[in-house]
C-alpha cells in the first residue's frame, strides 16, 4: 500500500475546526507547493453560463488577486479541464500561449510551465488548483504527485461551495475581468 502524502488525522482536524475550509484549502496549497514543487498556486472556481473563473485563493496577490474573473475560451484548457475533468499540464510557454490570454504576465514571473488539477464531483469540475512552475518542471512523476491530492483537492472545494466567505462576489474586484 502506497503512503498518502496527506495526513488525514490533520485533514480531520482541520475539518472540525473554525473555518474548515480555508484551513484544508492552505493546507493543499502547502501539500502541493512541496510534493509538486508550484512556485505560484491559485485556486479558481467556474461560472461556465459567463465563460469566466474567479481566483478564490492566491499565493500572489499581487500579480494574480483574489476575486477578478479570468475570461475562459473553448480551447484546449476548456476540452482538457472543463469537458474531460483531466488535469490540463504544459512544458513551454509557448504552449502556455496557446490557451490563456495572460502568457506574457506569466512568462514575465519567470514562469513557463503550468498544471491545471481540477476538482471533480459527479462527473463535473467544480474548481481547480492552478500550479505555475519553470519550463519542463510537470514531468511524470511531479503529474503523479499532484493527482495523489486530487481527492483532497476535490473535498476542499466542496467545502469552498459552502463557505460564503470565500466564494462571494467581491464587488470592486468583480469589475475587472483579466483580458488581454
Amino acid at each position: 500500500m502506497t503512503a498518502l502524502p496527506y495526513d488525514m488525522s490533520h485533514i480531520q482536524t482541520l475539518l472540525a475546526g473554525p473555518e474548515s475550509a480555508r484551513a484544508l484549502l492552505r493546507y493543499v496549497v502547502r501539500g502541493l507547493n512541496r510534493d509538486v514543487g508550484s512556485k505560484l498556486t491559485s485556486a479558481s472556481i467556474f461560472d461556465l453560463e459567463n465563460m469566466r473563473s474567479r481566483r478564490i485563493h492566491s499565493d500572489n496577490s499581487e500579480a494574480y488577486p483574489v476575486g477578478n474573473y479570468k475570461q475562459i475560451d473553448r480551447n484546449l484548457f476548456f476540452t482538457t479541464v472543463l469537458e474531460n475533468a483531466q488535469p490540463f499540464v504544459t512544458s513551454r510557454i509557448e504552449q502556455i500561449a496557446e490557451v490563456f490570454f495572460d502568457w506574457r504576465k506569466i512568462q514575465a514571473l519567470g514562469f513557463e510551465s503550468n498544471m491545471n488539477l481540477p476538482a471533480v464531483v459527479d462527473g463535473k469540475v467544480i474548481g481547480t488548483i492552478n500550479m505555475l512552475a519553470p519550463a519542463g518542471h510537470f514531468t511524470g512523476e511531479k503529474i503523479a504527485a499532484a493527482l495523489a491530492w486530487q481527492p483532497i483537492v476535490t473535498l476542499c472545494f466542496l467545502l469552498t461551495a459552502r463557505d460564503e466567505t470565500l466564494t462571494a462576489s467581491v464587488p470592486e474586484a468583480d469589475a475587472v475581468m483579466e483580458r488581454a
